[in-house]
């Protein structure tokens, strides 16, 4: 049974971590960069608020599938991971589309924002957070489908 609980704790933190993670550092930590920015379009704070609402809608979704089903229901606990982790592959993903950046360097209002690095190697905190939260998702569903998980419904 702690496998189990363990496997939904893990399903849960990436689900709060959709809903808490980027209103929070989008819309309150970095809000003059963002929502607050003068330099955005009103059709840009559009797209801003429109991913708010999908982190919010995914991982609300994700919470209510481990709400009601059982740990051992494989495809309930996969499709919690997906809506717990797909804002944050989007995100990972809109950093590939041209014309797009994870940092700040030369923001008109944050300013000439250094782009963090350890040892030499560009590391940008939301990447780093996303990557986690997919990685914590992926392994609340894989302990789902341990033998230990599975025994209590056979």
């Amino acid at each position: 049974m702690h496998r189990d609980s363990l496997a939904k704790g893990l399903l849960v933190t990436a689900a709060i971590s959709t809903i808490v993670i980027p209103i929070g550092v989008d819309a309150i930590l970095l809000a003059k960069g963002h929502m607050s920015n003068p330099a955005w379009l009103p059709h840009a704070k559009l797209h801003c608020a429109m991913s708010f609402f999908a982190a919010v809608s995914l991982g609300s979704a994700a919470l209510a599938i481990l709400k009601v089903r059982p740990v051992t229901d494989r495809f309930s606990m996969g499709l919690s991971a997906f809506l717990g982790s797909a804002f944050w592959v989007g995100l990972i993903a809109a950093g590939f589309w041209p014309g797009t950046s994870y940092g700040f360097l030369n923001d008109p209002v944050l300013g000439n924002t250094p782009e963090p690095q350890v040892i030499g190697i560009t590391i940008y905190p939301n990447v780093a957070i996303g990557a986690l939260a997919i990685a914590i998702a992926i392994a609340g569903y894989w302990l789902t489908g341990q033998p230990a998980a599975r025994k209590q419904y056979r």
